[in-house]
């Protein structure tokens, strides 16, 4: 899979500190703005960064940009807020 900007995790991280995704995010709405930029990612691709970037067990060296809230609900960690992350 080809990388998309930043990384997919890193370009959601800056949709939602620039206040183009709203927290808690869903999956639908991070594909949405997917979309919009004309990245045609599919969801199962998306579904896994968001999984690997919140599992607390996945690989120690993948980046833990995301806590799960339930319900297919997203929000970033408190490390990746702020305008250094735009």
């Amino acid at each position: 899979m080809a990388k998309y900007g930043r990384g997919l995790n890193r370009e959601i991280v800056s949709a939602v500190n620039k206040g183009i995704i709203y927290e808690p995010f869903s999956i639908a709405q991070i594909k949405e703005y997917l979309d919009s930029k004309g990245w045609e990612i599919p969801e199962s691709y998306i579904n896994v960064c968001l999984a690997n970037g919140s599992a607390k067990n996945h690989s120690h060296t993948y980046k833990k940009y995301f806590i799960s809230v339930g319900d297919g609900k997203y929000r970033l960690k408190q490390g990746y807020v702020g305008a250094n992350w735009k």
